[in-house]
């Protein structure tokens, strides 16, 4: 099974260095999520994951209380964090109903209150159990 590691991608460009040898090959990336690059050098396969963003996510992990504007609250695992938005995932069992892309949420966080300055957050995406939220500016 290859080697999985993410690559940063900028003007469609990528430049690829083997995790095993560290040979370095520029290449042009179409706009896909992942490939299967092989090494020129030593023929070594990587699974890149390509990451087009401008500013980094911060990987966390950590519980967060999600509510809702109907009221609901639910406990939510934090996943990554910028400072435009926030990744979280759901739990399990009822909660996938809980939410639609374009729902205002209010996240809090009981163990760092100032890893979340704003609250407000507007659902962008769901994936499975995993959510992309955008920070609303006042």
């Amino acid at each position: 099974m290859p080697k999985t590691k993410e690559f940063k991608i900028q003007d469609r460009r990528l430049l690829f260095k083997c995790p095993s040898c560290g040979a370095r090959r520029n290449s042009i990336i179409p706009d896909i999520r992942r490939k299967t690059i092989r090494c020129h050098n030593c023929g070594e396969m990587t699974r890149a994951l390509f990451n087009r963003r401008p500013e980094q996510r911060v990987h966390h992990a950590g519980k967060l209380t999600l509510k809702t504007r109907d009221g609901r609250e639910v406990e939510v695992t934090l996943k990554d964090l910028s400072s435009k938005g926030i990744g979280f995932e759901l739990p399990t069992g009822k909660s996938l109903k809980l939410l639609t892309v374009g729902h205002e949420i209010h996240l809090t966080c009981s163990w760092n209150s100032n890893l979340l300055p704003d609250t407000r957050y507007v659902v962008r995406n769901i994936t499975g159990l995993r959510v992309g939220a955008e920070r609303l500016r006042r």
